[in-house]
């Protein structure tokens, strides 16, 4: 799903190296006062909004609470040119691109269209079925309109997998 980094950089769209420096640590670490952590957690989390909507496409798993608590300990005792430094080498080496499990939307994809078939046949003679007249929609309707919820819910249910991932309590 999508170029990698070095040919999107070929073209002229900017990549990590060029986001994660000067103007996007300016913007949102440079002037502002992050001495106590939860002022460094919100300009991250709003460093973090930014970075995703300035590469399109582009979803980036961010390290947990804990590790940017460590991080922020050692951030706020340097200097101002040595926290610019520290924070891109920490992002370079801490922000990953997000893994997407295409085998979900996969199987949706090639399950939905023969299921969608099988439902709207059986609906023929199932009496509670009937009731709803799948049978008048076409074809060509029903079987897109049925592949898309079910492409849907297997985006539901990674979303909700991640949800519950990223709320897991850290030890």
């Amino acid at each position: 799903m999508g170029l990698p980094f070095s040919a999107l950089n070929k073209l002229g769209v900017p990549g990590l190296g060029a986001v994660t420096t000067g103007q996007v640590y300016d913007r949102h670490f440079k002037d502002r006062d992050t001495g106590t952590f939860k002022d460094f957690h919100l300009a991250y989390v709003e460093f973090c909004k930014y970075f995703n909507t300035v590469l399109p496409g582009q979803d980036f798993d961010t390290p947990d609470r804990g590790e940017l608590e460590a991080f922020h300990k050692k951030w706020a005792v340097a200097d101002e040119p040595g926290r610019k430094k520290m924070f891109i080498e920490y992002m370079q080496e801490n922000v990953h691109e997000a893994k997407v499990d295409d085998s979900l939307f996969i199987m949706a994809g090639l399950a939905a269209p023969a299921a969608a078939i099988i439902a709207k046949k059986s609906g023929e003679s199932i009496p509670q079925v009937k009731k709803f007249k799948v049978h008048l929609i076409p074809n060509v309707i029903f079987v897109p309109v049925c592949t898309l919820v079910a492409i849907m819910g297997a985006t539901a249910v990674q979303m909700s997998k991640k949800s519950k991932d990223n709320n897991k309590p850290t030890s």
